[in-house]
């Protein structure tokens, strides 16, 4: 992670700015660098979040309730998947994941 640091802490000296926001992919160590090294002293460095990767990772977490919970009878003795519940469209090679909220 030397690389995100080595930029952040040159960018005073050779941009005359300071970054205060960090776009990650939320799996990367480079925002926790960031933080931990205090690169402008008491100036925080706001993390964001690329919706991509946070749609990415929810889409692989859902397929997978959806695969294990295969059979498996919710309190309302309904399964998690169906008409008016959590589907999964399949549309060319996108999978796009349905959440259906109640009439």
């Amino acid at each position: 992670m030397s690389g995100v640091l080595s930029i952040f802490q040159r960018s005073e000296t050779s941009r005359k700015a300071c970054y205060t926001q960090y776009l990650g992919d939320g799996d990367s160590k480079g925002f926790l660098t960031i933080k931990e090294a205090k690169v402008y002293g008491d100036t925080e460095v706001e993390k964001l979040e690329c919706v991509g990767h946070v749609q990415k990772r929810m889409g692989t977490r859902l397929r997978n309730i959806l695969k294990m919970s295969k059979g498996i009878k919710l309190s309302d003795g309904k399964n998690i998947s169906g008409r008016g519940r959590l589907t999964l469209k399949r549309s060319g090679l996108n999978l796009t994941l349905l959440w259906a909220s109640n009439p």
